[in-house]
């Protein structure tokens, strides 16, 4: 089964790419800004360069002609990219001897006038349309790289400026759907029930667009196996769920993104100096974290806690099955073994001539190391204890939680917790209780020691569909269990059911409800309306007789896989309950679960595919859930957004967002803001510098490091497949 990067790696490399073949056999590639990041996402330099490709160019910047060899424009259609390959021929001397023009998205007519009318055309070979206007950032996950979106469609200047908006978002989400050859069923979030939402707005959009796409081209969709079998495309809007973009998140891609400095997928960190050169030496390093690297495509779903046992027990088995390592460090014949994330990053500095291990273990062990520094002196343990609670609605005892507020009062008046940890504890307060009376948030404000700023960032919640006043007129709404404490007493989550062992892990983004809902039939259509009244036969999935559940027959999902949570550290297991936490992890197991969603086993055979579309921005903890669901229900989920957004560029955008210009000042403050800014690091010390080791009894992480997550002890349940 093909995944959608999969898809749009070979619509470039096959479609594009290999499908010019010049009688010179070399060929030369020119790409503007975004078609750049499209072509960087979906391939390596080197495959592109295997394809006899000599050289790859940025259309923007001054080239040198080769006038002998002919070109790909991989280009947007926009008046600025256009006028440029016009103007690459219309010199004396043309920059090459002919041009194969490949557009990522639909072609306007007034595009291809300009160039057809061109007195150069007779240079343009091809001309033609890739709909791969987006770029696949996951297997399952997929951006429109807009941040800037927010502010016209959640406070718009004008009806026109949103209705501008949606229209770009739909064209750019057909290109989606014609890249996977699907045309849709659609439901959308409408909790009014006014068919005004702006999920319903944007679900009409798509509609007119893919019925556009279907005049144009005949043939489409596509013919296939399950062409009969049409996906479900549910469209939902950010203020489904404002608390996933604001809690801490524990998981290892999630909190990575959250805490540290992240840029394109790309962390930098410093590097000791190996064993050759000066101790004191480091080298700045950039670690792309991407399917090429095995341990990330590992663990990144996996609880933090998880993935540093992971590295130490997989670390250790490497230096014990190594004797040349261990001959290195001088300790042939003792027990060689690391719990501490400082001694095995001091470890890997004496050993230059691994360069291979080195490579794959020293990006993670910074990660691990930095993001602990940074738990511990922001001190998460006690902001994300309240945040669960108020999330969650109940205790970690599954109590409902009735004192919140003298839990969260010392916090905010905690002087050592920064400023920007407290406002997002409060955004998720008074989301959770539907609004505070306007006296309790004064004191609040006044016990957190918020700036002007803050406090208005708090007031712009209202256009996320916060309830911000306990005396304002609630919404005439139903919502049904999509709210924060709706699933709680739901029928559906039976006893069987795995409880979180991480007490700081409770709460679970709605759109995991909104998807299991709808791969078991149960989706509220009052809430999620279809677009088009679907045949009978379209609107339920197929489903086995017991427990709803679609019976597993991919070998990656089936009853003999690897759980999400395999290799999970437990601190109180039944008896009889084995712990895989022991560090065999064997390369069958990595490679599954680096392939997870890309198996050769067609999941559409379960049921038709579900892809979700969030207007506003997804979360880290939301693609998370939709691998979850996969390998929970054996079906196909994917899921996009016009951004995969952090918890800094969702608050920086609600500080601005009830500003008029807040759409121009977003070019600086936002979009181009990556992980971990704001002062959120100040005196974060260097990550070579001491840390507080993590011991351990019996080759076990320590109680003391397992309690940063744990709170109270659970006992581990089987996962139910």
């Amino acid at each position: 089964m093909p995944t959608i990067l999969e898809l749009v790696r070979k619509r470039i490399v096959v479609n594009m790419i290999r499908a010019v073949q010049p009688a010179s056999r070399w060929k030369i590639i020119v790409v503007d800004q975004k078609a750049l990041k499209i072509l960087n996402i979906t391939c390596k330099m080197h495959e592109i360069l295997e394809e006899n490709v000599t050289l790859v160019e940025d259309l923007t910047k001054r080239r040198t002609p080769y006038p002998t060899t002919e070109a790909i424009y991989f280009i947007t259609p926009t008046s600025e990219s256009v006028n440029a390959l016009i103007e690459d021929f219309t010199k004396p001397k043309p920059m090459y001897a002919a041009a194969h023009v490949f557009f990522t998205s639909a072609l306007s007519d007034r595009q291809f006038e300009k160039i057809k009318k061109a007195p150069v055309s007779h240079y343009f070979k091809a001309l033609k349309e890739l709909l791969v206007d987006f770029l696949a950032y996951e297997h399952q996950a997929f951006t429109f790289d807009s941040p800037n979106s927010i502010f016209p469609l959640f406070n718009p200047s004008s009806t026109s400026a949103m209705t501008f908006e949606l229209e770009l978002l739909a064209k750019q989400m057909v290109s989606v759907l014609a890249t996977l050859g699907e045309y849709p069923n659609i439901r959308f979030y409408d909790p009014s029930g006014s068919n005004l939402s702006l999920s319903a707005r944007f679900a009409q959009h798509v509609q007119a667009e893919l019925d556009n796409l279907c005049r144009l081209d005949p043939d489409y969709p596509p013919s296939g196996p399950f062409k009969d079998q049409r996906a479900i495309l549910l469209i939902m809007d950010r203020t489904l769920d404002v608390i996933s973009p604001l809690a801490h998140e524990f998981t290892y891609q999630a909190m990575m993104n959250d805490l540290l400095v992240i840029e394109g997928g790309k962390y930098v960190y410093k590097a000791e100096g190996g064993a050759s050169t000066d101790a004191s030496a480091s080298q700045t390093q950039t670690a792309q974290l991407d399917e090429s690297d095995s341990i990330w495509m590992l663990i990144r779903h996996w609880h933090y806690a998880d993935a540093v046992e992971y590295i130490r027990s997989t670390f250790n088995k490497f230096l014990s099955e190594n004797k040349a390592a261990a001959a290195a460090l001088g300790q042939i014949g003792e027990n060689v073994a690391f719990d501490n994330l400082k001694n095995m990053k001091d470890t890997l500095s004496a050993l230059p001539q691994f360069q291979e291990m080195k490579t794959k273990f020293s990006v993670h062990i910074n990660i691990c190391q930095e993001c602990k520094q940074l738990f511990e002196r922001r001190k998460l343990d006690k902001i994300a204890a309240v945040e669960q609670d108020l999330a969650t609605g109940l205790t970690a005892d599954g109590k409902p939680s009735k004192n919140v507020m003298t839990d969260m009062v010392p916090v905010l008046d905690d002087p050592s917790i920064v400023p920007y940890d407290k406002l997002r504890l409060l955004m998720i307060y008074i989301a959770s209780q539907e609004g505070i009376h306007d006296a309790d948030r004064r004191r609040l404000l006044e016990c957190a020691k918020l700036s002007l700023e803050d406090a208005q960032g708090i007031t712009n919640l209202s256009f996320m569909g916060v309830r911000l006043s306990a005396t304002a007129e609630k919404k005439k709404e139903n919502k049904g269990r999509y709210t924060y404490y709706g699933h709680n007493n739901s029928k559906k989550k039976a006893k069987t059911e795995e409880e979180e062992l991480y007490v700081l892990s409770r709460f679970k983004p709605i759109v995991k409800y909104v998807i299991e809902d709808q791969i078991t039939n149960d989706l509220d259509r009052n809430v999620f309306p279809w677009l088009k009244e679907p045949a009978p036969e379209e609107a339920l999935s197929p489903v086995s007789p017991a427990g709803k559940k679609p019976v597993a027959t991919n070998k990656l999902i089936g009853g003999g896989a690897t759980s999400l949570r395999t290799t999970r550290p437990t601190w109180a297991p039944k008896k009889g309950t084995k712990n895989h936490n022991d560090g065999n992890h064997d390369d069958s197991e990595k490679e599954s679960s680096a392939k997870d969603a890309s198996s050769s086993e067609d999941l559409r055979k379960n049921g038709p595919r579900v892809i979700v579309f969030m207007l506003g921005g997804i979360t880290f903890s939301e693609i998370r859930v939709v691998y979850e669901m996969i390998k929970k229900h054996s079906r196909e989920v994917i899921i996009g957004s016009n951004h995969i957004l952090n918890p800094t560029q969702f608050i920086e955008s609600l500080k601005e967002i009830h500003k008029p210009d807040a759409r121009l000042s977003a070019n600086t403050s936002v979009a181009n803001m990556g992980s971990g800014t704001l002062g959120r690091r100040e005196s974060v010390a260097s990550i070579s510098g001491a840390s507080a080791s993590i011991q351990g009894k019996d080759k076990k992480v320590g109680d003391k490091f397992r309690g940063m997550f744990k709170g109270k002890e659970k006992g581990e349940k089987g996962e139910k497949m």
